[in-house]
């Protein structure tokens, strides 16, 4: 493998947490820690942020990372994080030629663990079958458990029996920790999407698999990030 691109998207909105990528977590913002687990990954070789804000690409300009101008219409709420990794890997391009492995780490993943995620991206290179590589982690309520609401009624989100089924006779169901994805960059840009069949996994810990969505999540990721610095 002849190394990695690390994009990181960190667009300046944010309903539930204003700023929230320039918020920090023992001392460091976010988008700074994903930079700095790039930093740590010996396979990671180019690293670049993405942002409509100013402020962000100020801060991330201290750690001498590859910038790109994100355009507003690239930026909104209703904006996928493809179209933005689509972007950022063009104006890349254009710089100097791409590796062939994508690296994504959201900066609301502030937890990651450099080690799991240099382990990940060797993982990637090593199998030679993986389109993509999900971090994943246990859920806490199976998803055949749940209910849909509609209207005044609720009804199965798989099936009744499933509702009444022992968690042993449901299948093994892990959800995306949202701190790493790896995928092959020529088949991302034709497809449009981390997801790559066939897709591996690797299992990361509760505490990297906390997103910073609402200021609750915030809290706990501080208080596990003093928690894990003792």
């Amino acid at each position: 493998m002849s190394g990695c691109i690390a994009i990181i998207p960190a667009r300046g909105g944010s309903k539930g947490i204003p700023n929230k990528n320039l918020k920090t977590i023992s001392g460091q913002s976010l988008v700074a820690r994903a930079i700095e687990a790039a930093k740590k990954c010996p396979s990671i070789t180019r690293i670049v942020v993405t942002s409509d804000d100013q402020y962000i690409l100020d801060e991330a300009r201290r750690f001498g990372v590859e910038l790109v101008r994100r355009p507003d219409e690239l930026a909104t709420d209703d904006s996928t994080i493809e179209s933005a990794i689509m972007h950022a890997l063009a104006e890349s391009d254009a710089v100097a030629p791409l590796p062939k492995v994508l690296v994504l780490l959201q900066p609301t993943s502030p937890l990651r663990d450099p080690a799991v995620l240099e382990n990940a991206i060797r993982l990637f290179a090593k199998s030679g079958e993986f389109g993509s590589i999900y971090g994943v982690t246990r859920v806490e309520h199976h998803p055949s458990k749940m209910l849909i609401r509609s209207g005044s009624f609720v009804e199965p989100f798989t099936s009744v029996n499933d509702l009444s089924s022992n968690r042993q006779q449901l299948p093994d169901v892990v959800r995306q920790s949202g701190s790493i994805y790896i995928a092959d960059i020529d088949r991302f840009r034709k497809e449009q999407t981390l997801f790559l069949p066939p897709v591996g996994w690797l299992e990361v810990d509760e505490f990297e698999a906390i997103d910073i969505d609402q200021p609750a999540d915030l809290a706990r990721a501080q208080e596990t990030s003093r928690f894990l610095d003792r």
